[in-house]
């Protein structure tokens, strides 16, 4: 819990937003990892949803993209998961399967935002700008 809450301190005096993201695609992680730091905001990665999990508690991030598809399980299952670690996180879930099903199903679930596979660098502005 300490570490949690001096990581939660060190993001309010840094005035920085900390994002997770959560993909086993190292183009994914890297494209988005590059793009997010410009914009200034420090980013986290992982490639399993156990990563990610433990990401959470570490660096208490702000907003987590998280894909569907993981070598550990299904993104879209762990978002409730994901939301008891820190309740007011942001979730915008990614896939390249993007039916309307999946979104719906997305938002069922708690998460902010869902965005199709392969995206715009545009889009991604758009999901933070919300």
């Amino acid at each position: 819990m300490e570490s949690t809450l001096t990581s939660a301190k060190t993001n309010e005096k840094m005035g920085k937003n900390v994002i997770l993201i959560v993909d086993d695609e190292k183009e994914i992680l890297t494209m988005l990892s590059r793009f997010l730091k410009r914009r200034g905001y420090e980013v986290v990665t992982a490639a399993t949803i156990a990563e990610g999990k433990a990401c959470v508690k570490t660096s208490y991030p702000d907003i987590v993209f998280l894909d569907v598809n993981l070598p550990d399980g299904n993104g879209l299952q762990a978002v409730p998961d994901f939301m008891v670690l820190k309740p007011n996180l942001s979730i915008i879930l990614m896939s390249a399967f993007s039916d309307s099903g999946i979104q719906a199903a997305a938002k069922e679930r708690g998460a902010s935002g869902f965005l199709s596979k392969p995206f715009s660098l545009e889009s991604i502005n758009q999901m933070l700008e919300r």
